[in-house]
């Protein structure tokens, strides 16, 4: 079968594709047209190709001329389901449907449903002065149609609240993800990670994600076990609620020993291929065998502690051209930009992995290996190639 994965970014889940061994044909649309995604398949990009600036919707004259008998799809497509209804055109969609993504992606009736099924949650609001407002809670002013930490930012007294916002509760604690397959009835947790936000040091700030750290998240052996069955609980109720199907994630809060859920992304997540290095789960055959009624027989609690596995963004700290794609791939480091490519500031480079047996020792590697990538590029004269 030809697979068409479509989406902002379609590396992660086009590798893990290719990987799988299942033979299908894999096609892609996304807005990068990263090095790496060329050498995985034939693309096209809405930057490179279009010459346009992201949207949603562009994805479907990208995909114009492109055969394929069946749609897959990343982030951002959770937020626009008409897309994803348009693009698969009556083909089989891999993944949840429209309908689904409507449901789950509506904060009214994700906070309701959790609020009922007794699952803590932060509060929220839709103006800026409704009633009851505890003056004494900070809140974030969030999208509704959120991702990535694009656009939240603290709310003040005072502020007016835009059109397409909402008001959350603000909970001091640690931004968690967690990954799941799904049949629409049951899941099967993946893995767990802690959320990189706003961090310095990959050139970002605020409430922008820049990365994962997937291992125990600093517990103990009881208190993983505890983490795990919580978060098991929540995603078993989450997908009988709204049938989600595939692989999907749920981002959370880690307040103490309590998980407060704050969106479902009911898509590939970035966090997924941390699973795959880690335990050898190939995400793109789980997906597909999810979406078929299949989960996987994999328990999480029954892997021994392998130490940390990480990931992170980099963002340029100032713009930049980019050399030498080939020879960072051969480096480890992914979804890189073409040669010469200039890179503006504020705009994401690539993605850098790491591996230790601490939280701080897989972090430190992800730092170095940021900060090199950032210094060649601004530095170097000539290339690294011709330099090695």
């Amino acid at each position: 079968m030809d697979i068409l994965i479509a989406g902002v970014s379609t590396r992660g889940l086009v590798e893990s594709a290719v990987r799988s061994g299942l033979h299908h044909r894999i096609v892609a649309v996304d807005y990068f047209g990263d090095f790496d995604l060329g050498l995985l398949c034939t693309y096209r990009s809405i930057k490179n190709d279009l010459r346009l600036p992201y949207d949603a919707h562009h994805l479907i004259p990208a995909s114009s001329g492109l055969a394929w008998g069946a749609l897959a799809y990343v982030a951002n497509l959770e937020n626009h389901p008409s897309v994803v209804e348009v693009m698969a055109d009556g083909k089989p969609i891999l993944g949840n449907s429209p309908a689904v993504l409507v449901s789950v992606r509506d904060p009214a009736r994700f906070f309701g449903f959790l609020v009922r099924a007794g699952i803590p949650a932060p509060k929220i609001a839709f103006c800026s002065k409704p009633p009851k407002l505890d003056s004494n809670i900070p809140w974030l002013r969030k999208p509704l149609r959120s991702g990535g930490g694009h656009e939240i930012a603290v709310h003040l007294p005072g502020d007016r609240l835009e059109p397409g916002f909402l008001l959350q509760e603000y909970l001091d604690g640690l931004p968690c993800g967690a990954v799941f397959a799904a049949d629409g009835r049951d899941a099967c947790l993946l893995g767990i990670s802690e959320q990189l936000i706003g961090r310095t040091e990959f050139g970002t700030d605020g409430f922008r994600y820049c990365g994962s750290i997937l291992g125990s998240t600093g517990a103990g052996q009881t208190e993983w076990g505890d983490l795990v069955g919580s978060i098991r609980q929540v995603i078993r109720a989450i997908t009988r609620e709204f049938h989600l199907v595939g692989v999907n994630g749920v981002d959370f809060i880690l307040k103490g020993k309590t998980v407060y859920p704050l969106e479902i992304n009911p898509r590939y997540t970035a966090s997924m291929e941390l699973v795959e290095w880690a335990y050898g789960l190939n995400i793109f055959k789980t997906h597909l065998e999810a979406c078929q009624g299949r989960l996987p027989g994999f328990d999480l609690l029954a892997h021994p502690d392998m130490g940390c596995f990480g990931k992170a963004i980099l963002f340029a700290s100032r713009a930049l051209i980019f050399h030498d794609p080939r020879w960072w791939f051969d480096q480890g480091a992914r979804d890189l930009p073409l040669e010469g490519e200039q890179i503006a500031q504020g705009k994401p480079v690539c993605t850098v992995f790491s591996r230790g047996q601490s939280r701080s020792e897989c972090y430190d590697r992800l730092t170095r290996a940021a900060a090199e990538i950032e210094w060649t590029c601004l530095h170097a004269t000539t290339s690294v190639w011709q330099q090695a």
